[in-house]
């Protein structure tokens, strides 16, 4: 799917979102001189109409689709930075280096693994827990969560959830340490 140059028609309705009177009494300014043409027949009047709507849905789909794209992208380059960090951190440490200076950066410093206790519950008897009554429904927290950061479907979870930070035991990586004197070089970002 690609995105199509949007009519007239179109950018009148994407401008409808501010709920603006001027744009609201320009739209049905439009609707109603395109009703009122008498050369153009009632049916092209339609597809005018309803092509402009169609239009609409193609391009949220497509953003979503985009969205979707960017979204795992942005899960996979997080994992491989995080990844990449902690066996730098590894190597820096095997040649018992803390710290590396450098010239457009200050430094790259090696922050030691955080360790965090957690209670693990080992289930013995399951069958037992399910008799005295300590089981549950299981909720796809997946689709919760995309739900939450979907524009969409936020209204349908966010009144039957909350949002918490829980302390997680992060490996040992690295940190740069950035200059302010020195610009740093532009980054090109390429398509994968």
């Amino acid at each position: 799917m690609q995105l199509t140059q949007s009519t007239p028609l179109e950018q009148s309705i994407m401008k409808l979102h501010t709920d603006n009177a001027e744009n609201l009494e320009w739209f049905f300014g439009t609707i109603a001189s395109i009703l009122e043409d008498n050369r153009i027949p009632y049916f092209k009047k339609t597809d005018k109409i309803s092509n402009a709507l169609i239009n609409i849905d193609y391009k949220i789909e497509y953003i979503k689709e985009q969205i979707k794209l960017l979204q795992h992208m942005k899960k996979q380059l997080g994992v491989s930075r995080t990844k990449a960090k902690e066996q730098i951190a590894k190597a820096l440490t095997s040649y018992g280096l803390d710290k590396l200076e450098g010239v457009q950066v200050s430094s790259i410093t090696v922050v030691p693994s955080i360790k965090t206790n957690k209670t693990v519950i080992k289930i013995l008897d399951e069958d037992a827990l399910i008799k005295a009554g300590f089981f549950s429904v299981v909720i796809d927290t997946e689709a919760v969560e995309q739900a939450l950061y979907s524009a969409d479907q936020r209204h349908e979870v966010e009144a039957f959830i909350s949002t918490s930070i829980e302390t997680v035991t992060k490996d040992e990586t690295i940190r740069i340490n950035k200059r302010k004197s020195l610009p740093m070089e532009s980054t090109k970002i390429e398509a994968a």
